[in-house]
């Protein structure tokens, strides 16, 4: 908890004041988080008694925002956020601008990125940055509302190529926001050991797999874990540098042979 506190001490002070605020009756809502933030964020909120919930914009965001919500509002399914809170008379303070490209180029997320913190921002403010439409030359970026006004004004090149910048409603959104890609995996394993299982998602063997752990190269539910035996209580986020990134859903339903069916999927 010493290392979190160090890590995280900053953000865990935010959200000790949205937590004040919502105890108020406000909406209190945090800056866009990675997966990792979220996850020490959440843990840290659980531990007070406090619910958030987490939303980015569109189902299955990478980069969140959490929602600290007063008693008088009962919100259950994330999905439905931004509707539920036009009822209480909050806004989920989340845009979603469509930033094109003239079409001479492809442009990558690294581009559209790099020419958004060039404007000064921090990332902090902005959720996930889409790629859309044919040929890599458009891009939807979520952010918070706040700064739309600036960007509209403010980006007017990603990398050297000119670009054009239109607000998306809800509606489009949803149909030009391409869904996040998953592989699914299938495999067996001999325990829920953290090696078998990276051995099994990486497609190394067991001595190998045992290496990238103890060596540090591998992330279990966001922090570095470095015991090969350490078991894996599903579900959970597993990181291997260099690789990828998984998320293993089930560990269960011993086969014949007495191995345990390996069900995950690879974040692409």
């Amino acid at each position: 908890m010493e290392r979190n506190q160090e890590e995280f001490g900053l953000l865990f002070a935010r959200l000790d004041d949205l937590t004040a605020r919502s105890a108020k009756g406000e909406v209190a809502i945090s800056p866009f988080l990675s997966p990792r933030e979220r996850h020490f964020a959440e843990g840290y909120l659980a531990k007070g008694g406090v619910r958030a919930i987490s939303f980015g914009g569109i189902p299955n965001a990478e980069r969140r925002r959490l929602y600290l919500l007063p008693e008088y509002i009962e919100i259950e399914d994330e999905e439905n956020l931004s509707d539920a809170l036009c009822d209480f008379g909050f806004a989920s303070e989340i845009s979603a601008l469509r930033v094109r490209g003239s079409g001479y180029r492809a442009l990558s997320h690294r581009d559209f990125l790099g020419s958004l913190l060039g404007l000064g921002l921090t990332r902090s403010v902005m959720g996930d940055i889409l790629p859309c439409g044919e040929g890599q030359r458009e891009a939807v970026v979520l952010c918070e509302s706040g700064i739309v006004p600036f960007l509209l004004t403010h980006l007017e090149r990603v990398g050297n190529d000119k670009v054009t910048l239109s607000l998306v409603d809800a509606d489009e959104l949803r149909t030009i926001c391409p869904e996040r890609r998953m592989t699914p995996i299938s495999d067996t394993v001999a325990s829920a050991r953290l090696d078998c299982v990276v051995a099994a998602l990486c497609r190394l063997s067991r001595e190998r797999a045992r290496e990238c752990v103890e060596r540090e190269l591998v992330e279990l539910n966001f922090e570095k874990e470095t015991r090969p035996d350490r078991t894996v209580e599903v579900p959970a986020i597993l990181s291997v540098r260099g690789v990828g990134r998984y998320r293993v859903i089930s560990l269960a339903e011993k086969t014949k042979k007495g191995r345990l069916r390996l069900l995950a999927e690879k974040y692409e």
